[in-house]
């Protein structure tokens, strides 16, 4: 507990469950020992996992004085005790876990050493990042106590397995443990650390070895082997910490409405920290069961996978009632999605059509905003159930809101965690984009039930299979839900073009990508396995039409459920199910074995169209790039299913495959242009004759609404973005923007403003500057007096009044921002509400354009609302205020873990770097404070790639290129290496950017201000 509170250590206070003849015992004058123990702000833990022997150990071997002279002369005794010392007290008997290290031992490998060394020193036998493939965990039995006081785990697992050959060894993983290999009470040995075969018969120990850098246990049998296709049982005791990083099993907190502050221990396993947690083979293809014990106090519950089963009186720990709940057996499952809570929440609860109990739970004083959640996932479990033709297969599904957690939220099996921002809702408070969210997090946690859950890729390079599914179903679901939201047309936004941006740097990377080292894994959790995959998906359901994708669905999770599965398993169901009209797998293997996506290049000769191919990079083609890239095994081309409609037959939809080739089609004479990739359902762009261009633009601006919303964020998208990439002049975009002076819908103008927000930012030190903002309003100036500021109106009539009035407040149009001032000041000296949707926007003006007085009542009311949205407005308004200052005093509170949570530190580093009087600040704040924020960031709960992108992706000078370069040259970035190459990758072309299309797009503004002259 923090503030150094002393407490009294006994490991007699429970009684786990018996390990064969093992009790539970302690080192005489252990009870003695006073322990002050505080909860690090920022854990400075070692991977050795031998940290706390000081407090914990139970090794060594003591005998009583008295005893042994009394028995002095008895020949026997003496010799029985000799021999015990010699049988398990000898060098060759220690458990490394539990001894201390040589002090000249280095343990973490240079890389230059041939040979893994254990903790002790000896040769590490077992000398591969992965486990052998030859021992299969079937059974897991946990029995764990989380001390909320002491903050000290004390636990024991049993772990039943199978081995597919005779050998002498197994491997498993372990990180942070203290494992307790034996110990002795009086004359009596009590073994913690035991193997025994199916009968119960005892096998002999003579190595159990640590390899911190690998995080693996290595244990050999001394005379005996595991013999081929032989069951086993490997029982461990262990002890570890609960602290505040936010991964394994870690202390989360959260301040009551009367101000006192409450703990909890949560767990957070994917991709690889179940082994800080117990150990376990920790590998995705090695599935289990587990049934899970938890003990706690009268005043807490715990939570698990399964429904409780039993809870029994545990007797009296420090002073303190324990109780202890058995959980349901699991059914088989990775270590990954096991998960266990300790908290004092409530839940609201409402039961499925067939009788599944679905439950939200939440702080006490949060419970109200859980109503939204419970009532979401439980219809979100009957669509699945209904579109996956399978039904969810445990007997209940919690989530439950975690005060502090790194993710927007975790798919664990039948318990899923979420931030509080993606599960709470409170429609008086919440914003529309927010309420979003949330359906949106829910669904997609949900859909892992099946696609992660239920099937599971075999290893890491198939992440997409989990995260690539449920970002694809998350829309299909939330769509279900409300239709009214146009979700598959905000698909395109929010999956799509993300994906489209990131995979057109030379440093992306396929959609299955080779993960040799766990420590790859975090890098891959990016908007290539997420979003890419989503659109692969939902391009695939294009061609294959919805009832394929459903019964190839179907077939793929019965005929792999509750088992593994790789990206080819699910290519061969829809083949099947598409009665081999497609090879699927010829299909998608283009589209996930390589990098990137294609440029469609349309020519016109007379009536026959032809669309050519080619790698589509947004970078410079500088120093022969593509040269350089990895080899592709399909050299760069796709099979693509082009879909195009003429404006003489807009609603006719026409198809036409390009087989890794070129393809030339016939079209009428009197066709202007064609409209390709219709509705942005494929992943690729598409460029135009300037003809077509100029025609496509023509039609807009007399009649925008004869292209789709969807094609119009599409052509808005491909015509910036090749611009950007060199493909076409800097004058086509600028003149397709013009048509928005009368757009009215929310993702063709959420799209738009991406661009235009970014080319501003470019531009900020160019001449044609200023003409580029007043432009800006030109263009705002219309959709700004339509969605006015009243909070009325449509779902995505909201979503856009949002958009609109930010933009305008950040190029400083002024009636909006003196409407803004005038509600934020009747806010802070009245007390008068603020309609959630304009919000955020009212708060940013009112700190922008305010002072220290404005922003301490922001601050004032982030440190006390009770509504997780709201903070998270806050924080980024913050950081709006164009005061150094306060920016620097911002970001310095950033650093102080009982000011600002872990979880956000990000979102407020980014939303300095955004303001473009921040933006230089936030850059010398991480390499000022780089230790610091290297400690949080870089041990994996939190992304370090996502960090660097936000604070440096937006340099535009040579200058900043060079000191970037520079600074990261001499710190490890860890799994943020592909995060900052694609970072200083963007630099770049920023960078050639001014240089191509600075004075183009500025003597387009003097023309056209020129002719626009009132």
């Amino acid at each position: 507990m923090r503030g150094g509170t002393s407490t009294r250590e006994s490991s007699e206070a429970i009684r786990m469950e018996p390990l064969g003849r093992t009790s539970s015992s302690r080192s005489p004058g252990q009870n003695e020992t006073a322990n002050t123990t505080e909860v690090p702000a920022n854990s400075g833990d070692s991977n050795t996992g031998l940290h706390k022997r000081s407090i914990y150990e139970h090794n060594g071997v003591v005998c009583s004085q008295k005893r042994a002279l009394c028995i002095a002369t008895v020949v026997f005794a003496i010799l029985f005790a000799i021999s015990f010392i010699i049988a398990f007290a000898g060098p060759q008997n220690d458990c490394p876990c539990a001894g201390e290290k040589p002090a000249n031992l280095e343990i973490e490998d240079d890389g230059k050493s041939s040979e893994p060394l254990a903790t002790n020193g000896e040769v590490f036998p077992w000398n591969n990042v992965r486990l052998p493939k030859f021992a299969h965990p079937t059974r897991y039995n946990i029995t764990i106590h989380p001390n909320l006081t002491t903050l000290e785990v004390k636990g024991q697992v049993t772990i039943e397995f199978y081995v597919d050959k005779e050998t002498n060894y197994i491997v498993f993983h372990s990180k942070n443990l203290t494992i307790n290999e034996k110990a002795s009470y009086q004359s009596y040995y009590y073994f913690f650390t035991m193997i025994q075969d199916r009968k119960g018969h005892r096998l002999k120990i003579s190595k159990l070895l640590e390899y911190p850098k690998h995080q693996q246990l290595y244990l050999e049998l001394e005379e005996s082997k595991f013999r081929k296709r032989g069951n086993y049982t490997v029982h461990l005791r262990f002890i570890s910490k609960l602290t505040s990083e936010l991964e394994g099993f870690y202390l989360s907190s959260y301040v009551t409405r009367k101000g006192e502050k409450r703990y909890l221990a949560t767990t957070h396993f994917e991709p690889t920290y179940a082994r800080s947690a117990f150990p376990c083979f920790d590998e995705p293809q090695f599935k289990a069961k587990f049934k899970v014990s938890i003990f706690r106090d009268r005043f807490h519950i715990a939570l698990c996978n399964m429904p409780v089963m039993n809870t029994e009186d545990a007797g009296f720990y420090m002073g303190t009632g324990l109780l202890r709940d058995d959980f349901q057996e699991s059914v088989e499952m990775s270590t990954y999605l096991v998960a266990f809570v300790v908290c004092d929440f409530k839940r609201v609860s409402r039961l499925t059509e067939r009788n599944i109990s679905v439950s939200v739970y939440a702080a006490e004083a949060m419970l109200p905003q859980a109503n939204y959640a419970v009532y979401t996932a439980a219809r979100t479990i009957e669509y699945f159930e209904s579109f996956f033709g399978l039904y969810y297969p445990l007997p209940k599904q919690d989530l439950i809101a975690i005060p502090d957690f790194a993710a927007g939220a975790m798919e664990n099996w039948g318990l899923i965690t979420y931030r509080e921002t993606s599960i709470l809702y409170d429609p008086q408070e919440t914003s529309t984009s927010a309420h979003e969210w949330v359906a949106v997090v829910i669904a997609h946690e949900l859909a892992h039930q099946w696609f992660g859950n239920l099937v599971t890729m075999k290893w890491w390079n198939d992440l997409w299979l989990n995260e690539g599914a449920a970002s694809f179903f998350e829309f299909k679901g939330v769509n279900h839900i409300s239709p009214e939201w146009s979700m598959m047309d905000q698909f395109i936004l929010y999956k799509t073009q993300p994906a489209l941006d990131l995979d057109a740097l030379t440093n992306s990377h396929p959609i299955s990508v080779p993960v040799k080292d766990p420590n790859e894994i975090e890098a891959i959790f990016d908007d290539i396995s997420y979003s890419k995959g989503a659109s692969i998906l939902n391009m695939l359901e294009g061609f294959l039409c919805e009832d394929v994708l459903k019964s190839g669905l179907n077939e793929y999770l019965n005929s792999h459920a509750y088992g593994n599965a790789d990206t080819k398993d699910l290519w061969a169901s829809f083949t099947k199910h598409a009665n081999h009209t497609f090879d699927v797998k010829a299909i998608m293997d283009t589209w996930t074995q390589q990098m990137g996506f294609p440029l469609i290049t349309i020519t016109r000769d007379g009536n026959t169209i032809t669309a050519s191919q080619k790698r589509f990079l947004l970078s410079p083609k500088e120093n022969d790039t593509e040269l350089l890239q990895p080899k592709s095994p399909f050299d760069y081309r796709w099979y693509v299913p082009l879909t195009y409609y003429t404006d003489k037959e807009p609603q006719k939809l026409h198809n036409v495959w390009m087989n890794l080739t070129d393809v030339t089609f016939e079209v009428p004479s009197d066709v202007e242009y064609i409209k390709c990739n219709v509705n942005q359902t494929g992943f690729y762009r598409v460029t135009y004759p300037e003809e077509m261009w100029t025609a496509i633009i023509d039609t807009l601006l007399k009649d925008h609404t004869k292209f789709s919303p969807a094609d119009r964020a599409n052509l808005i998208d491909d015509a910036f973005t090749l611009c950007e990439a060199g493909e076409l002049n800097a004058t086509i975009p600028l003149e397709l923007s013009l048509y928005l002076l009368n757009e009215r819908d929310y993702v063709p103008w959420a799209t738009a403003l991406g661009y235009l927000h970014s080319w501003k930012g470019r531009l900020s030190e160019s001449p044609g500057y200023k003409r580029y903002i007043t432009f800006l309003k030109r263009l705002l100036t219309p959709v700004t007096k339509y969605v006015g500021w009243v909070d009325q109106g449509s779902h995505l009539r909201k979503l856009l009044r949002m958009s609109v009035l930010q933009s305008a407040v950040t190029i400083n149009m002024d009636d909006i921002v003196k409407s803004a001032k005038y509600l934020f000041q009747d806010w802070m000296w009245k007390g008068k509400r603020i309609a959630p949707n304009i919000r955020d926007v009212v708060y940013v003006a009112g700190i922008k354009f305010g002072g220290e007085e404005e922003w301490n009542h922001c601050w004032q009311n982030y440190q006390n609302t009770q509504v997780p949205s709201e903070k998270r407005i806050m924080l980024q308004a913050l950081g709006a205020t164009l005061d150094s200052w306060l920016l620097q005093r911002y970001l310095l509170r950033s650093l102080d873990r009982d000011i600002v949570r872990s979880q956000d530190v990000e979102t407020v580093i980014a939303s300095v770097a955004s303001n473009p009087e921040g933006q230089f600040l936030a850059w010398r704040h991480i390499k000022a404070n780089w230790p610091q924020i290297h400690a949080l960031f870089g041990n994996g709960s939190l992304t370090m790639g996502g960090l660097i992108s936000v604070v440096i992706s937006d340099f535009c000078t040579e200058y900043d290129y060079n000191e970037v370069s520079e600074f990261f040259k001499k710190v490890d970035v860890g799994s943020g290496q592909r995060a900052l190459e694609q970072s200083l990758e963007k630099i770049k072309f920023n960078i050639h950017w001014v240089k191509e299309n600075a004075d183009v797009v500025d003597r387009w503004l003097v023309n056209y201000m020129n002719a626009h002259r009132s």
